[in-house]
Order: structure tokens, then C-alpha cells, then sequence
């Protein structure tokens, strides 16, 4: 498979073991072309690593890709018109729709897509949703959770969520509570996921540590240490539904393809 992936999280070597660690379980055959914005340099990331490894969109702008992901960013506070590098982003993700057979795009990137695309509004959460939560399958004829048991696990780390979504085509695929978790569209080309179904066990951990260190009003993830003690290792009780959940994806990828032909 083809795939591109624009990494706009701050610590890109996590987000990319993340990414490959979850499709190569699932049995993709991957060759990915990493890349990252123009109109803003990452300052968490050294710039010859960066420019090594990395392209900016303007190089690939002709190619076409099965599958293109967009990660999420630590922006959600802003309004989308606010970010550097929004502009641009809207003109990825434009030429994303129409040059690649699936679209991914993960927690920030699914609130930037949702809103260009269809109008959704996101709010800003009181207190971060962070933790492990228990899912439900809300689309019973998914065939993105097909072998996928209700009441699977998925990590969330995020400040903002949905005010509604009732725009036609997309249907709410998986959710906990009032959240949403995943949205598909009506061509069931592109998945919208709230959540980080990639993450390490340690992940979230990671992120609890780094918060504390900055000295942010964070509570502990939930559901999340065993007996809720982060001196206790966490589990990954996600990644089972996880792999599955690409393995769907990457089956859906190839119906896609056979449909070009």
C-alpha cells in the first residue's frame, strides 16, 4: 500500500512507531511517505531529521495514494482559522480527497476535517478527556468493526469534542457516552477518529508525566494504571480491537483498489 501520513504531533518518532507498529500487525505492506507542513517548522523535532526523512506536501502534490492519514495536533484550544498552518491544511486536505482511495484522520485532524468538510463545530471540554473508555458500536452493519466485540477499549487524549453531528452522509460508528469516537462517510472512504486506537500501553503515561512536568492541571487517565496507581504498569487491553479495526480498514483499502481497475 501507499500511504502518506502528515505528522503534525510534536514528538513524530512516537507518532510513526505508533502508526507502523499498528499496520504492519495488520498486515499491511507498507511504503509511507512522511510528511510535514511549509508554513510551520516543528520545534520539537531536529531539523535534519526533518528534513531527512521528511517532505512537505508540495513534492507529492501529483501523487496518488491508497491511503493518507492525518494526525492530531496540540492546537485543539485555538479556533481552526487561528492555527499557523491551516491555510495549508485545508489544501492537503483537499487534494487528499481527491488523490487518495481512504482518508484517516485522527483526533485534532477529525475536527479540522469534520469542520471543513461538513460544517461540524467542535467546543472546547471543561477537563480533558483522557484515559481508557470503554466503547460501544453504535453502526450495527460497520464494516469497520466487523470481528470486533462490543464494549471494546480505545485511549482518548483530548480537549475538545463535537457539539453535534447530524450532517447527512456521515454515520457515528463507535462511541462512550455522550463522546464520539468514530465517524465514517457516506462512501465509507474516510474514517473520523476521536481517539488513538495506535497508542503504546505507555502512551497515555507519557503524556500524564509530561503534563505534571509543565506544571498542567491534569488528573490521572482514567481506567488506565491498574488500581489506578500510576506507579503500576498499564495494560494495552485496546490493541486486539485495535488490529482488527486496520485490518477492516486495509480490507476496505483493497475493495477500493479492485474498484480503479
Amino acid at each position: 500500500m501507499k500511504i502518506a501520513v502528515l505528522n503534525l504531533m510534536p514528538n513524530k518518532r512516537d507518532t510513526e512507531r505508533q502508526l507502523l507498529s499498528l499496520l504492519r500487525e495488520a498486515g499491511a505492506r507498507t511504503r509511507v511517505t512522511w510528511l510535514t507542513t511549509a508554513t510551520y517548522k516543528s520545534k520539537n523535532t531536529d531539523a535534519k531529521y526533518l528534513e531527512k526523512k521528511y517532505k512537505t506536501f508540495d513534492k507529492v502534490k501529483n501523487e496518488k495514494f491508497d491511503l493518507f492519514i492525518i494526525t492530531g495536533a496540540p492546537v485543539e484550544r485555538m479556533k481552526f482559522e487561528e492555527v499557523a498552518y491551516w491555510r495549508e491544511l485545508l489544501q492537503i486536505m483537499d487534494a487528499a480527497a481527491q488523490n487518495s482511495l481512504f482518508r484517516i484522520y485522527i483526533c485534532w485532524a477529525a475536527q479540522a476535517a469534520l469542520y471543513h468538510f461538513y460544517g461540524v463545530k467542535k467546543k472546547n471540554l471543561p477537563q480533558k478527556c483522557f484515559g481508557v473508555f470503554e466503547q460501544k458500536i453504535k453502526n450495527k452493519n460497520s464494516i469497520f468493526y466487523k470481528n470486533i466485540p462490543q464494549n471494546f477499549k480505545m485511549p482518548h487524549s483530548r480537549h475538545a469534542s463535537f457539539c453535534r453531528v447530524t450532517r447527512r452522509g456521515l454515520t457515528v460508528e463507535a462511541a462512550f457516552g455522550r463522546e464520539i469516537s468514530v465517524i465514517s462517510n457516506a462512501a465509507k472512504n474516510s474514517l473520523f477518529i476521536t481517539g488513538h486506537p495506535e497508542y503504546k500501553s505507555d502512551t497515555l503515561h507519557k503524556e500524564y508525566v509530561r503534563d505534571i512536568a509543565a506544571g498542567k492541571p491534569i488528573k490521572k487517565p482514567k481506567n488506565y494504571y491498574p488500581g489506578n496507581n500510576p506507579e503500576n504498569t498499564p495494560q494495552n487491553v485496546w490493541r486486539g480491537a485495535a488490529v482488527q479495526f486496520y485490518k477492516n480498514i486495509i480490507k476496505r483499502v483493497k475493495e477500493l483498489q479492485n474498484e480503479t481497475f
